[in-house]
């Protein structure tokens, strides 16, 4: 009898995927308090390669960070803004 691990989906940055870390990890460096974002950035690059499922970067990005899972306000607003997600809640608008 052998035992038989399932293998998880193999987790590939594209080009331009790995060019926006770079870059955004440098932009939130240079930001007031960038280190807690660039920090939540790197939770955010180890969870989605621990993620067993195959979704793709960005999509995975989108989800983590509304789902709240940057560990403080700073960190969440800064990810927001990086990743185009800072725009008001409709809801709280009307």
């Amino acid at each position: 009898m052998s035992e038989v691990t399932a293998a998880l989906p193999r987790k590939i940055l594209t080009s331009g995927e790995r060019d926006f870390l770079k870059q955004g990890n440098r932009l939130l460096l240079d930001k007031p308090n960038g280190r807690i974002g660039a920090a939540a950035l790197m939770d955010l690059v180890a969870d989605w390669g621990n993620h067993r499922g195959s979704l793709a970067f960005q999509a995975y990005a989108g989800r983590w960070i509304t789902e709240g899972h940057a560990k403080n306000k700073i960190a969440d607003q800064l990810l927001r803004e990086l990743f185009g997600l800072n725009q008001p809640d409709p809801r709280k608008a009307a």
